[in-house]
C-alpha cells in the first residue's frame, strides 16, 4: 500500500474523464520507459489544478523508482493510472494502465480494499465496466493473494504491532471517505488521529520507512492530511524533516502544504488540491517564500 495512501486519497475526489491526443500510444510491454520519458501538454479540458496534480504524480513516482524501469511495483502502476484519469488521457492510454494495475500482483487487495470510495467516484466512469469485472473477479477468487503482514514484517525486520496497528489505520482512513457516510468517518478519522498522537508522543519522530517500511510509509502522513488545520500545523515541521531524513517522499508533503494553507489562508502552492476545495492558486512570490520555508524546489 505504499504510496496508495500518498495519492489515493487526494486523487479519488477528481472528476471523470475525456480523452486526450498525445503523439503516441501507450503499450503494456514499454509501459514503464514510456512513463519515465512522457511530459503531455495540457488538454483544453483538463483544469490547471487538474493538469498540475497529474504532473506532480508523475514526477513523484519517476522520483520513487529512481527513473529505473525495474522499479515500478503495484503502487507506482495504481498511482499512474489516477494520473492518466486526472490528465484525461485517451481511452486506450488508461485501459493500458488499468491493464498494467491488475496484472501486477496483489491489485485484488486495492480493488476490495477501495471498493466503496470507487464505485462512487464519477473520476472511473471512463474504466467503469472493467473495473467493475475486475472487482467480481476478485471477490469470486478464494485464492486471491491478501497481504501477509507477518511475512512483511519478517522479510523486512519490522515491528509487529506497530505494522500491524498502522495497516488498521490506514483502511479505517478510507472506510467511508467517499460515500455518503461523513459522520462515521469523521468518528474513524478521530481515533485515528489520537493513534498517531500517541504513536508520536512514543517515537518521537515521524512513523515513516524505518519503522514500517515502504508500504505503510504514507499512513500517518495521510491521516495528518484528513485531520484540522491545528493537527496540520503542528505535523507540517514533523513531515518536512521526515522528507529530509527520506522517511517519506516530498509528494505527500506538497499535498500538505496545500490542503493546510488552503484552509487557513485561501490559497494552495502546488495545485494539488484539485477544484473541489476551491482554493485559489496563491501568486509566484508567495509560492516561492513558501518553497523556501519547506526547502522544496
Amino acid at each position: 500500500m505504499k504510496k496508495i495512501i500518498t495519492i489515493i486519497f487526494c486523487i479519488l475526489g477528481f472528476t471523470s474523464c475525456n480523452s486526450q491526443e498525445v503523439s503516441s500510444g501507450f503499450t503494456k510491454e514499454n509501459f514503464e520507459n514510456q512513463v519515465l520519458n512522457y511530459h503531455p501538454k495540457k488538454n483544453q479540458n483538463v483544469s490547471d489544478k487538474d493538469y498540475n496534480y497529474g504532473i506532480m504524480i508523475l514526477e513523484e513516482t519517476r522520483s520513487a523508482v529512481k527513473n529505473k524501469t525495474e522499479n515500478f511495483n503495484l503502487a507506482d502502476y495504481f498511482n499512474i493510472l489516477n494520473a492518466f484519469l486526472s490528465l484525461k488521457e485517451t481511452k486506450e492510454n488508461i485501459d493500458v494502465a488499468f491493464r498494467k494495475f491488475v496484472d501486477t500482483k496483489g491489485s485484488c487487495e486495492y480493488i476490495l480494499s477501495f471498493e466503496n470510495s470507487i464505485k462512487t467516484n464519477p473520476k472511473y466512469t471512463i474504466i467503469r465496466k472493467d473495473y467493475d469485472q475486475q472487482l467480481l473477479q476478485c471477490k469470486s477468487n478464494p485464492t486471491a493473494e491478501k497481504f501477509d503482514i507477518v511475512k512483511y514484517c519478517q522479510s523486512n525486520n519490522l515491528d509487529f504491532p506497530l505494522v500491524e496497528k498502522m495497516y488498521t489505520v490506514n483502511i479505517n482512513d478510507q472506510k467511508y471517505r467517499n460515500l455518503k457516510l461523513q459522520n462515521k468517518q469523521q468518528l474513524l478519522d478521530t481515533e485515528n488521529q489520537s493513534i498517531i498522537d500517541t504513536l508520536y508522543k512514543k517515537h518521537k519522530t515521524y512513523i515513516g520507512r524505518s519503522l514500517v517500511g515502504k508500504e505503510f510509509e504514507n499512513v500517518m502522513w495521510a491521516v495528518v492530511q484528513h485531520s484540522n488545520v491545528e493537527m496540520m500545523e503542528k505535523y507540517l515541521p514533523v513531515i518536512k524533516q521526515a522528507v529530509i531524513d527520506k522517511e517519506i517522499e516530498v509528494g505527500p508533503l506538497k499535498m500538505l502544504i496545500d490542503r493546510f494553507y488552503g484552509l487557513k489562508y485561501g490559497y494552495q502552492v502546488f495545485g494539488s488540491q484539485g477544484d473541489g476545495f476551491g482554493f485559489k492558486l496563491a501568486d509566484e512570490k508567495t509560492k516561492k517564500q513558501v518553497k523556501m520555508l519547506y526547502g522544496i524546489e
